[in-house]
C-alpha cells in the first residue's frame, strides 16, 4: 500500500492544508477531473504552479514548435475582465486562471500554421488540467473566447500586453475546489470507438 503524505506550505494562506501533495496514478487522475466553478479563496503557491506549467510544457507539439506561451493572472481585476460575458464571471473567483497562447510561426508549418498553432496549445492545455488534478486543484476549461467581439479580445489583448502574432486559445481556471460535482454521463465505447473501419464495433473480433 502506498504511503499518503500529507504536506503544508509554510505560507499561512496556503491551500495545502487538507490536500494531498502526492502525484495520483494517471487513469484514477482522469476518473477525478471535473469542471469546477466554485473555488475556497486560497492562493496557489507559485511551486504548484510551476509543476503545472512545466507538465504543459512537456506536452507534444507539431515538428515541436512548442508554440504555446501561458500568461498566469492573479489580478482580481484582471480576473474579472477574463470572466466576461456573464456565463462566465465565475472564474473571477478563480485562485488563479492560466491564458494559453498559440504563436502563429510560419517556419514551423508553412501552410498549416493557422491550424496547429491553435490546437497544440489546447493539448498542453490539457496537461495543465490534468497536472493540476493530480496536486488536488480543480480546473475548468473556457474555450469559448473566439465567440467574443472583436474590439473586447482587442482590450484583453492590450491589458495583457499580447503581441499580434498570438491568439488566445484558452482559458483555463484553477483552485481550491469548493463543490464537488458528480461525473457527467459519457458515451459508451462501443458508440465511439470502432475496429479497422468506421461503424465497424470496438468489440467485434
Amino acid at each position: 500500500m502506498t504511503k499518503v503524505v500529507e504536506t503544508q506550505s509554510k505560507t499561512p494562506d496556503s491551500p495545502k492544508k487538507g490536500l494531498l501533495d502526492v502525484t495520483e496514478p494517471f487513469f484514477k487522475v482522469i476518473q477525478k477531473r471535473r469542471s469546477i466553478r466554485r473555488y475556497k479563496p486560497y492562493d496557489i503557491p507559485d511551486a504548484d504552479l510551476e509543476k503545472i506549467l512545466n507538465a504543459a510544457r512537456l506536452a507534444p507539439s507539431t515538428n515541436n514548435s512548442q508554440s504555446w506561451r501561458f500568461i498566469v493572472i492573479k489580478d482580481p481585476e484582471v480576473k474579472a475582465l477574463l470572466g466576461q460575458p456573464s456565463p462566465q464571471r465565475f472564474i473571477a473567483n478563480a485562485n488563479a486562471i492560466i491564458v494559453v497562447l498559440g504563436m502563429q510561426q510560419t517556419s514551423c508549418c508553412p501552410g498549416n500554421q493557422a491550424r496547429w498553432h491553435v490546437q497544440d496549445p489546447m493539448i498542453a492545455a490539457e496537461h495543465l488540467v490534468l497536472a493540476a488534478t493530480a496536486l488536488g486543484y480543480g480546473s475548468c476549461w473556457i474555450a469559448t473566447y473566439e465567440s467574443r467581439p472583436p474590439e473586447f479580445i482587442q482590450e484583453v489583448k492590450t491589458k495583457l500586453e499580447i503581441p499580434e502574432n498570438a491568439d488566445i486559445v484558452v482559458l483555463v481556471a484553477l483552485g481550491v475546489p469548493d463543490e464537488a460535482p458528480a461525473p457527467r454521463s459519457r458515451k459508451p465505447l462501443g458508440e465511439i470507438a470502432f475496429r479497422e473501419k468506421f461503424g465497424q464495433s470496438w468489440y467485434v473480433l
